[in-house]
């Protein structure tokens, strides 16, 4: 388990870790929360968040911000084709939101890739998600032309050059 430590006074209460399955159903809970409240759920949402072991396994990285043994937020990095990677399933509980731990997650994924060869991350998303927006914005994330159809929810894909 890889443990992160950051400096930031909404920080000091959580940990940043790496996927640990006794995290899963919060993995699920918190992406599938902002899914249905936003759209619906489609098929290679309920295969990601599944199986997520087995993208695991091919080198995906998940991680989760914890407070008090209970996952406040939580984000993936799937690698793709070339040096390519994806940032998706990012989710923050409503509850929590603004404390930092969305922000704290991307940056151990995006970290976590550039160990491990990525040259260009990119996201799919909707701008209905202004949070979200916003903080692939702060992180340095730029439109690009949508190339990427695998949901029907996407209307704006973001890639960032590392």
């Amino acid at each position: 388990m890889k443990q992160i430590n950051l400096h930031n006074r909404e920080w000091d209460k959580m940990k940043i870790i790496s996927y640990q399955e006794n995290y899963k159903k919060d993995f699920v809970r918190l992406n599938l929360l902002w899914i249905k409240k936003y759209f619906k759920v489609e098929p290679q949402d309920v295969e990601m968040l599944n199986d997520v072991e087995d993208f695991l396994a091919k080198g995906a990285a998940v991680y989760f911000a914890v407070e008090q043994d209970r996952a406040i937020a939580a984000c993936m990095v799937v690698p793709r084709e070339g040096r390519i990677w994806e940032i998706c399933k990012l989710a923050t509980d409503e509850h929590h939101m603004g404390k930092g731990a969305g922000s704290a997650v991307l940056k151990a994924c995006i970290d976590y890739a550039k160990e491990h060869g990525a040259e260009k991350l990119m996201i799919v998303s909707n701008t209905v998600l202004s949070a979200a927006m916003h903080l692939y914005a702060k992180a340095g994330f730029k439109e690009v032309p949508i190339d990427n159809m695998e949901y029907e929810r996407v209307n704006i894909q973001l890639e960032l050059n590392v």
